[in-house]
């Protein structure tokens, strides 16, 4: 797929240029474990408020929305809601050519080697069944979904 492509089926901006990620049941500790990747990664920065932090970002920081840099732009924001998933959206106005768009899959696949587990770019989280444009997953290179799975949050029971 060439970045016009790309740009036009995950990164669109007709409807809404948030896209959102989503990584469900999430271990003890594994906040801690990402906020130190992204302190350790040198194309991701964070912004200067939520630096050494560390020890108290899955109990103190709760509900917390942290900008991250991908490339100088302001492109990821990581929602500290729960340390039980990882909630993410990109700015898609900021994904404007075809490295800041791969950085964005190592980024995520990264991650997800790290938690051990499935990511998911959503093209609304907020919808009822909101369509899968993208999965991450351990060891795997990015998967673009061809418009047919939609995500379904796991039930509360």
């Amino acid at each position: 797929m060439n970045w016009y492509q790309i740009k036009k089926y995950i990164y669109y901006t007709n409807d809404d240029y948030v896209r959102d990620i989503i990584a469900l049941h999430l271990k003890k500790g594994t906040l801690k474990a990402i906020y130190n990747y992204i302190c350790q990664t040198s194309f991701v920065s964070m912004e200067e408020r939520f630096k050494g932090i560390a020890e108290d970002i899955e109990c103190d920081i709760c509900n917390a929305i942290v900008t991250l840099f991908l490339c100088e732009k302001p492109v990821l924001r990581w929602y500290l809601n729960s340390t039980e998933q990882l909630e993410m959206d990109i700015d898609s106005r900021f994904v404007d050519s075809l490295n800041v768009y791969n950085k964005i899959c190592e980024f995520l696949t990264n991650l997800s080697c790290l938690i051990d587990d499935d990511i998911f770019l959503l093209d609304d989280v907020i919808k009822e069944k909101p369509l899968v444009l993208m999965v991450f997953k351990p060891q795997a290179p990015p998967e673009i979904i061809g418009g047919t799975k939609y995500f379904e949050f796991p039930s509360c029971q």
